[in-house]
């Protein structure tokens, strides 16, 4: 099912509705409790994520960009310059697939490639490219662990947030601030929101 198979938006937005909701009770996925919208595009967004998440099969990150064409060569296989372009390649095929890198300026270029290469792409995950307004955003500071937590604090977190930390936690060092290796995250595709 394609928007350009309808003769309007709503006409599109009604029928993938319809074809979301019947897939989902196929599955066995009812969605007796889905929240009531006024808005039939939050409606669509809400069973888009809902079906996006409990289809199968689960897939990579790196499947999705290979699927599209994306080679991923080992990091020392690239010399700086097309570790660049190839790091770039990367994060646009993501955001075409709805997948939004954030926090990644604590990282060099080949440091965030190396990352992404070894980690981060090879991590199941839901395949969210055909969601109209649904997103997966995959964080580079966000697995909560120790040392996640401390490059947070030290390259992104303000002063009041730095302050409310060591308030909290008053026994553990001051998180100083520390500026960010690259200025990349200003540059990054961000998913649109309504």
């Amino acid at each position: 099912m394609d928007e350009t198979d309808y003769p309007c938006r709503e006409a599109y937005v009604s029928a993938r509705i319809r074809w979301l909701k019947r897939r989902l009770a196929q599955m066995g996925e009812p969605i007796h409790r889905a929240p009531a919208y006024e808005d039939a595009e939050q409606q669509l967004a809400f069973l888009e994520q809902v079906y996006a998440i409990e289809s199968e099969p689960c897939v990579t990150y790196a499947h999705q960009l290979i699927a599209r064409g994306v080679s991923l060569p080992p990091p020392g296989d690239l010399n700086d310059r097309d570790l660049y372009e190839k790091l770039w390649e990367i994060i646009y095929t993501l955001a075409g697939l709805r997948v939004f890198l954030e926090n990644t300026g604590h990282l060099s270029d080949r440091g965030l490639y190396e990352k992404l290469w070894s980690d981060c792409l090879n991590e199941f995950t839901w395949d969210m490219s055909q969601c109209t307004n649904g997103a997966m955003h995959l964080d580079l500071v966000g697995s909560g662990s120790e040392e996640d937590t401390r490059i947070w604090l030290e390259t992104y977190a303000d002063d009041r947030q730095r302050q409310e930390w060591a308030d909290q936690f008053p026994d553990d060092p001051y998180p100083v601030h520390k500026a960010p290796i690259s200025d990349r995250d200003q540059d990054l595709p961000r998913s649109r929101r309504k």
